[in-house]
């Protein structure tokens, strides 16, 4: 089955983007609470890689459950795409989860580039948002069509007709 068109999956990715923002708002307001209230300094380089860590596992935790079992996000509801398994059946937990790891590869260069460069926040944004439409202009190079994660996972975008 044909990969959804490119401009319908990045309106998905758009408003994913801001599921997650919201997601990732609540899940640093519940982190910094707790961290408070074990008494980790603010500031320190623990206290960051702590409230990192609780981000990466709640972001990603997001996508895996809704990935598996033939789950979608409610974007990708609204768009009509669904992730499968390259052979079309639904996901299981371990090939949602190994997707969900590998679609950081849409971010995590720039924020690394950035880190090591100093960037500002500003800059940052730039260099994240250009590394997106990197990544999806890529996908265009592939036979398939299908994103470089979902090739690396085992895993492709279809149309969903519900």
């Amino acid at each position: 089955m044909k990969a959804p068109p490119l401009r319908r999956r990045l309106a998905c990715l758009i408003y994913e983007g801001l599921m997650l923002l919201g997601i990732a708002l609540v899940t640093s307001a519940v982190s910094l609470g707790l961290l408070r209230l074990l008494g980790l300094e603010q500031g320190t380089n623990l206290h960051r890689l702590a409230l990192q860590a609780m981000e990466f596992i709640v972001l990603t935790g997001y996508g895996a459950g809704f990935w598996s079992g033939g789950r979608q996000t409610l974007p990708m509801k609204v768009w009509k795409i669904a992730v499968v398994a390259k052979s079309g059946a639904p996901l299981g937990v371990g090939r949602a989860l190994w997707r969900a790891i590998l679609a950081w590869l849409w971010v995590l260069p720039a924020l690394l580039a950035a880190a090591a460069l100093h960037l500002s926040p500003s800059s940052t944004a730039w260099l994240v948002a250009a590394g997106l439409l990197l990544w999806a202009a890529a996908s265009q190079l592939r036979p398939d069509h299908q994103f470089l994660h979902d090739g690396l996972a085992g895993t492709r975008l279809i149309q969903d007709s519900i």
